[in-house]
């Protein structure tokens, strides 16, 4: 599964900032943000692009998915996002520590980011999104 390996990726290469259990699924659960732990991440798909040729459908696979920082403060999700973003910038490629070993060509991050304010979560936000290219093998 390759949202289990993202977010596997993700968490080890955080370490230990003071951040609320990771990678929730499409949102965070509702004061999951205080200033113990000031900060949380969640994802969701965009899209998901599979390559098709004359033979039928490949393993390869362009996924496009959205992360979103959450912070108590907006310097929190900023710096939460920075995290993230150093922990795939690059491009990074290899082999995810997901279940079905899935094997990344890249990961890219798309040009923009959107900033906001979660009423539920009462917490700020920023979201930034990629494109990953892999192969379930």
């Amino acid at each position: 599964m390759i949202e289990q390996g993202l977010v596997q990726l993700i968490q080890a290469g955080l370490g230990n900032p003071p951040i609320a259990p990771g990678g929730w699924g499409v949102q965070l659960a509702k004061d999951q943000i205080s200033a113990l732990a000031p900060m949380a991440w969640t994802w969701h798909s965009i899209v998901s692009m599979p390559d098709y040729v004359l033979e039928g459908q490949t393993g390869y696979t362009e996924w496009e998915t959205q992360i979103d920082c959450h912070g108590y403060t907006m310097a929190n999700a900023m710096q939460l996002a920075r995290a993230i973003d150093k922990v795939l910038r690059g491009s990074w490629s290899g082999v995810l520590p997901d279940s079905d070993h899935t094997y990344v060509y890249g990961i890219f991050r798309k040009p923009a980011f959107i900033d906001g304010f979660s009423d539920v979560n009462r917490s700020f936000v920023r979201s930034i999104e990629y494109c990953v290219q892999y192969e379930q093998i």
